[in-house]
């Protein structure tokens, strides 16, 4: 099989969020990744329905491929396309509420990945999604925009675009290590885009006692793909303010900030919601303590110009500018552009 790797054009592009294009692309070491395809296969499960299930696996030990459960959750035969072959996996291991499947594939000849260590991840990093679309191998770069507890770990969003094909694919850091796996995305104007945390994964790797062979693993869901109500509370808000739902989006960011008082996206969501019903001032306080928290965020701080801009502080608004300026220049444009629709000038020192 002739592999065909596309560099996307957003490998080098900035996203909503951080770096600019040359800033990424000097945060991206584009050979390691291009390294890495070999360690990425491509899933092909024969479901119980006879259909096709299609996705991505990352190596990440000799013989043992991770993919998501949700690819293979139905299956009752699965391959790995790779280094021209088909591989039969030949047993499995299951977290299905975790979305997080192994593939043990006896003689697969790629090098598992690097795992990356202990060093934090931080709003704004740069990040590569890499899978399959199709039979075609993707690469999309992006930042990290916003970082999400859940039990004890983090998901990871990304505006680094990757498609259903691209479920169980890799996100890697800049320089080539394993962070996290591409999972779920949700529609709408904002673009989220999630992926599992790389601890999932090496906390899970099975022991020989948890392989078990091929079958159908039930109908349980994921996580992530619950009803509203009972999926985690970034998603809830995630979920709201996609659909404009700005009272909905307040009630669940006051009990989000409530119960995690230290987490900025949960102040970003709530200043977000007030924003949107008027209440300008509240806003901005929800979104100093959101800056506060995560001082890189170009996302909270776009968001605060904008609350000041509502309010007609200007000072404030140009001290905002001058801070979003240097992370990222297209947002600073974008707020430049909204404030001067509705001023006459009060930007001008």
């Amino acid at each position: 099989m002739l592999l065909r790797i596309r560099l996307a054009a957003g490998l080098l592009a900035g996203g909503l969020l951080g770096c600019s294009a040359l800033a990424q692309a000097q945060l991206v070491n584009r050979a390691a990744m291009i390294a890495l395809t070999p360690s990425i296969g491509r899933v092909e499960a024969r479901l119980d329905n006879g259909r096709v299930g299609v996705g991505s696996a990352i190596t990440v030990a000799r013989d043992i491929l991770v993919t998501n459960c949700h690819v293979t959750n139905q299956a009752t035969s699965i391959k790995v396309i790779g280094a021209g072959a088909a591989w039969p996996a030949t047993q499995e291991a299951a977290d299905v509420t975790h979305d997080v499947c192994f593939l043990h594939v006896p003689q697969w000849p790629n090098q598992p990945v690097v795992l990356r260590g202990a060093t934090p991840l931080r709003i704004g990093d740069a990040v590569v999604a890499l899978g399959y679309t199709a039979a075609t191998m993707t690469m999309r770069g992006g930042a990290i925009t916003a970082l999400h507890a859940h039990e004890k770990a983090q998901i990871i969003e990304t505006d680094a675009v990757f498609n259903s094909g691209a479920s169980g694919g890799g996100l890697f850091d800049g320089e080539g290590a394993l962070v996290g796996m591409l999972t779920f995305r949700m529609r709408g104007a904002s673009g989220h885009y999630f992926a599992l945390p790389m601890q999932w994964i090496r906390d899970r790797l099975p022991r020989e006692s948890q392989w078990r062979q091929i079958a159908p693993l039930g109908n349980e869901r994921p996580f992530w793909a619950g009803d509203i109500d009972r999926l985690p509370l970034f998603m809830r808000a995630a979920s709201f303010q996609d659909q404009g739902r700005w009272n909905d989006l307040k009630d669940v960011a006051e009990f989000w900030s409530a119960q995690d008082s230290e987490n900025p996206e949960a102040h970003l969501a709530l200043g977000i919601a007030l924003s949107h019903l008027g209440a300008h001032e509240a806003a901005v306080e929800s979104l100093t303590r959101s800056v506060a928290l995560a001082p890189k965020n170009a996302l909270a701080w776009f968001n605060l110009g904008e609350a000041y801009r509502a309010n007609g502080n200007w000072g404030a608004l140009r001290r905002v500018l001058d801070t979003l300026g240097d992370l990222d220049e297209n947002l600073a444009e974008r707020l430049r552009n909204e404030t001067d629709k509705t001023t006459t000038g009060e930007l001008t020192p």
